[in-house]
């Protein structure tokens, strides 16, 4: 889950978040309720409900400073609020009407706050998957500015207790500005009002078919979409065209006391043109991987085998062509193992030079030189138990 898909894009005021947030809950409101009034309440409970208060840092702080009241004049700041009226009486006389009983109202009618009996649910990791678990994503919506908030409630209304709804926005480099994903998250009250939602037949905004699924699923199926991408990423740095293909063979069924002498002395009593590599083996290993310098000369190799088996210190060891994804991802290692021991070469040289350059008197020139040209041959150390390189 990334910041972008979690964090509330900033709008015009920063220290508040109902632009881009905000609820969309169709409750049984008594039949007195107007239009604007019922529009006022779930604005109202909105603000004071479990989702936005416990984030929106702005209005959590006006619950601390009285009490937990907060003023119809700073209410009155949030923009959408603000466009549903001015008028202090229309707002108070709307929340009376609420039978959710979230907000209280101050004896003088001036404050508004959450129902001390209706505590925040505290924010912890059981608290978030209870809230995913009843969170669907939806994408289909016109992008950037293609779509209000205004317009995404009176598409949810019509369906039955939806909390909350947020506009997924990404910033836009170019224009500065926080711009509409075309998707959202719709947070239903309850898990069965979610599945209920996401079982409904097909579902089109302005002609479009909207894609549906649960928020946890549209973090699963991203979270794969990125090692996919990072896994891609990684495979277009290690470049294999340069190594001989048909040229693997993978060998099984070593003895505990075979060498890379051994195998490679066998390998060319059987034919002295079959020319190879490197050896992929470590000492008492049963098995690794003979690689040529030439292409197709494992192929070559192979064809001279009877029922592809070769004896190796008295041991029957069969051999096989690596070919397809196998050889590729062989290949792949080859090349990752060659530039991790470059750059090991290459950080050692550096370290060698500032130890013995010019200005120490202790340096010797020659020698210097000839160190790095047998470090540039590539050859292993003798203790090492890797095989002699030779790479093609």
């Amino acid at each position: 889950m990334t910041e972008a898909e979690t964090k509330v894009a900033s709008t015009e005021e920063p220290v508040k978040t109902e632009e881009s947030t905000v609820a969309a809950e169709e409750t049984s409101q008594p039949e007195n309720v107007s239009k604007l009034e019922a529009s006022i309440i779930r604005q109202l409970e909105y603000y004071f409900g479990d989702a936005n208060l416990a984030r929106d840092k702005f209005l959590l702080e006006q619950t601390t400073k009285d009490d937990g009241w907060v003023t119809l004049e700073v209410l009155l700041t949030f923009k959408r609020l603000k466009a549903l009226s001015e008028d202090k009486k229309v707002i108070v006389d709307a929340i009376e009407k609420s039978d959710e009983g979230l907000i209280e109202i101050s004896e003088d009618r001036e404050k508004l706050r959450r129902h001390p009996e209706r505590p925040i649910p505290e924010q912890n990791e059981e608290t978030r998957k209870e809230i995913y678990a009843r969170t669907v994503y939806v994408k289909g919506f016109a992008a950037q500015d293609g779509t209000q908030m205004s317009e995404l409630i009176e598409f949810f209304e019509p369906f039955e207790n939806v909390t909350n709804i947020v506009m997924r926005k990404y910033h836009d480099k170019a224009t500065k500005k926080y711009l509409f994903k075309g998707s959202v998250f719709v947070t239903f009250a309850t898990k069965e009002q979610c599945a209920e939602f996401l079982l409904k037949d097909k579902l089109e905004y302005k002609g479009k078919v909207l894609i549906r699924k649960m928020q946890d699923d549209y973090f699963e199926e991203k979270k794969t979409e990125r090692k996919k991408k990072d896994k891609k990423k990684e495979e277009d740095k290690l470049d294999i065209t340069h190594l001989p293909k048909g040229a693997c063979v993978h060998l099984d069924g070593f003895g505990k006391e075979t060498t890379f002498g051994t195998i490679k002395d066998t390998i060319h009593k059987l034919d002295e043109s079959l020319e190879v590599a490197y050896i992929d083996y470590q000492k008492s290993d049963s098995s690794g991987v003979v690689r040529f310098v030439a292409e197709n000369v494992g192929k070559k190799f192979i064809e001279k085998l009877t029922d592809s088996k070769i004896k190796i210190d008295d041991e029957d060891i069969t051999a096989r062509l690596l070919e397809g994804d196998e050889e590729t991802e062989f290949l792949r290692k080859v090349v990752k193992e060659q530039q991790a021991r470059r750059t090991f070469n290459n950080a050692r040289n550096r370290g060698r030079h500032q130890k013995g350059g010019k200005h120490n008197k202790n340096s010797n020139n020659s020698g210097g030189k000839k160190r790095k040209t047998e470090e540039a041959s590539g050859d292993e150390p003798a203790n090492k138990k890797t095989a002699p390189k030779a790479d093609a």
